[in-house]
């Protein structure tokens, strides 16, 4: 096994904290301040990670991640036939499940900010569009959760342990 440097600090802490936030907003301040000023921070995050996606040089670039149909119809072939195709970024259906989480993220972000504007306060429809993005978030958590384990048992990889210290132990 090679140790491969691979998840940033900007990484790790944006999705460390991501998790945070996600939960706590979710579980226990489902609204009120906390709620609100947690969604601010994630918002901030957000930005922060936005800008590191296109100004970073390794693996957090998103240019770096890209899922063309290709990589996709290979890497799927692989999962049926039973292949492990070794990436050290994210895989082609990882890629895509990141930019799906970070969409959400920010519609999520958008939509509860607005709902606290003179123009949205008290509207019905955009708390449940706020709502509707958040279970979709948590719907793509749990199939994101779901990947990373399949992955990591797939290809003999942690995945979760490459998240907290940003390296990959790679065959």
């Amino acid at each position: 096994m090679t140790d491969v440097r691979v998840w940033d600090p900007v990484v790790r802490i944006f999705h460390w904290g991501t998790v945070f936030i996600v939960f706590t907003n979710f579980f226990l301040f489902d609204e009120g301040k906390v709620h609100e000023f947690l969604g601010y921070v994630l918002a901030g995050l957000l930005a922060v990670r936005l800008l590191w996606g296109f100004v970073s040089t390794g693996y957090a670039r998103f240019a770096n991640f890209l899922p063309t149909s290709a990589r996709l119809r290979q890497h799927l072939t692989d999962i049926k036939q039973g292949a492990v195709s070794v990436e050290i970024g994210h895989n082609p259906v990882g890629a895509l499940m990141i930019f799906n989480l970070l969409g959400t993220l920010i519609l999520v972000c958008v939509t509860g900010h607005l709902a606290t504007t003179d123009r949205f306060w008290g509207t019905e429809w955009m708390e449940e569009i706020h709502e509707f993005f958040s279970a979709w978030l948590m719907i793509s958590v749990f199939l994101h959760v779901g990947g990373v384990l399949l992955e990591s048992f797939r290809s003999g990889i942690n995945l979760i342990h490459a998240m907290f210290n940003g390296i990959k132990r790679m065959p």
